[in-house]
């Protein structure tokens, strides 16, 4: 009986341990997610020093996605613009 006692505190010590050794691996959350989504670039960076580099690297991504794809939505506008002017001669 004492000897099950001992080994279920030994086992949540380590429990405890590995979680206050690593605090910052947490599973990802997808209402978090879906906000990131809608919020504008600005809210991205908002707070920028108190995130974790882990979040601060995800909002980066989000970043860059939104960056890139405005490059491309300017890029197919001018191609439009180009064909329509080789178009009219």
């Amino acid at each position: 009986m004492v000897i099950e006692v001992v080994v279920v505190v030994v086992v949540l010590g380590c429990c405890l341990v590995a979680l206050l050794k690593h605090p910052g691996e947490k599973l990802p959350r997808p209402d978090l997610e879906a906000s990131l989504e809608t919020v504008d670039d600005t809210g991205l960076f908002r707070g920028w020093d108190e995130l974790t580099s882990s979040e601060q690297k995800r909002r980066l991504a989000i970043y860059q996605q939104r960056v890139r794809a405005r490059i491309a939505e300017q890029e197919r506008e001018w191609l439009r613009e180009r064909l329509r002017v080789v178009a009219k001669g």
